[in-house]
């Protein structure tokens, strides 16, 4: 098996958070750049989408989420699904709306307008991330130790994309309650290998 990623999706870190914590090899990791639609990545996604997994038969599973069923499936101990199932969806959907705002913007920004945040849809965008991370701060995931679940793997990977991509913006408000769950997984193994970096 191996993955596809690179070094800023927080798609793809999501994905290679839940391979190691259910304990996969991940050696075979390969650091693509799906906007220079890499061959190695365009053979088993034609959308050039990272992440992707190419199974031990050489079969293409994509998107963050779907790689999570997968993983449930395949080795359902230790389950990324723990405790209260509906409260741990909940705040993995609005860790994950988070997540989706951010990288609008970023690709909009990229691809599209440098200003692309300033526009009408980026700001809505902007209000997503503001009123996401004010609920996540809120009512935050509970890790009491062990394997976290997909709320605290998605929480954690929205907010350090918000420092990665949104330091210094003047709408940032401060998160202690989640950086305190930060701190808390921050030397797992997972965690500390897929920190993202440009």
């Amino acid at each position: 098996m191996r993955i596809l990623t690179n070094t800023t999706s927080p798609y793809a870190r999501v994905a290679r958070i839940a391979l190691g914590e259910k304990g996969f090899d991940l050696s075979a990791t390969e650091i693509v750049n799906p906007w220079n639609d890499e061959p190695a990545l365009l053979e088993l996604n034609s959308a050039a989408r990272v992440p992707t997994l190419a199974t031990e038969e050489g079969l293409p599973i994509t998107e963050s989420l779907l790689i999570l069923l997968w993983l449930e499936r395949k080795r359902p101990e230790p389950s990324l699904l723990a405790g209260p199932l509906d409260r741990t969806i909940s705040l993995a959907g609005r860790a994950m709306g988070v997540i989706d705002a951010m990288a609008n913007i970023v690709t909009n920004r990229m691809q599209v307008d440098p200003n692309f945040g300033e526009h009408r849809v980026g700001l809505r965008r902007r209000r997503t991330i503001v009123e996401g991370f004010r609920a996540l701060e809120a009512d935050p995931p509970a890790y009491g130790g062990g394997t976290p679940d997909i709320a605290v793997i998605t929480a954690i990977v929205a907010l350090d994309y918000l420092r990665l991509r949104f330091a210094g913006e003047p709408w940032l408000e401060p998160l202690p309650r989640l950086d305190t769950l930060r701190a808390q997984v921050a030397a797992r193994p997972a965690f500390a290998a897929s920190e993202p970096y440009v």
